[in-house]
């Protein structure tokens, strides 16, 4: 077929600008379709995992329901080891803590929160396992880990249940001006006609003046 010099020169044109930069173009779009791929892949991986992991949390909150300890565990230790980034892990921890510290196992209860603490991103969990750790520790009468558990970072949401239960462990310990202090601060930090309220301020009336 013959090409006019317009055309012949498209052509040569082309195929310069082919041998410059094919390779590069062609390994760009294989790089855009792995990734693509990839993606898809991730994500579906994802999907699954939650899906598997959603089965076991299954039995968490029907060994949950019975007390059973032993049970809630071992379920929650199946998830910590093949589900860790699922939701459904730090979920299951939460429940067994609840489960153990119902059941008057302490240890086992630290054990599953501090699992929260160290290996889950999610910062208002997060919050919820420094809550409940030194709930225990004041349980226990170990006032000052209590204390430094409530000295952690946490959400600007969480700050008036943190500080009420400040206010909770000073009491406990005897420092009854600097309770007074944690629970005016929890009380400032209470937006509206918060259910919290009148509970809090019982409690900083009962310390007197």
């Amino acid at each position: 077929m013959a090409y006019d010099l317009q055309e012949q020169e498209q052509i040569d044109s082309m195929k310069a600008f082919w041998q410059q930069w094919g390779k590069l173009i062609g390994g760009a779009v294989l790089a855009v379709s792995v990734a693509y791929l990839g993606y898809k892949g991730y994500g579906y991986y994802q999907a699954v995992q939650a899906s598997k992991a959603a089965v076991v949390f299954a039995d968490v909150e029907q060994a949950a329901q019975t007390q059973d300890l032993a049970k809630v565990k071992s379920a929650a230790a199946q998830l910590q080891a093949d589900y860790a980034g699922t939701a459904y892990a730090a979920d299951a921890a939460l429940l067994a803590a609840k489960v153990a510290f119902e059941k008057n196992d302490p240890a086992t209860a630290q054990a599953q929160l501090g699992w929260v603490v160290q290996n889950v991103k999610d910062e208002s969990m997060v919050a919820v396992a420094h809550l409940r750790l030194a709930t225990i520790q004041l349980d226990q009468k170990h006032y000052d880990a209590a204390l430094a558990e409530l000295g952690q970072a946490h959400p600007s949401a969480f700050d008036a249940l943190f500080l009420d239960l400040r206010g909770d462990v000073q009491t406990a310990k005897g420092d009854k001006a600097a309770a007074r202090d944690a629970y005016k601060a929890a009380l400032a930090k209470l937006v509206g006609d918060s259910p919290n309220r009148q509970f809090i301020q019982t409690k900083l009336d009962a310390l007197g003046a």
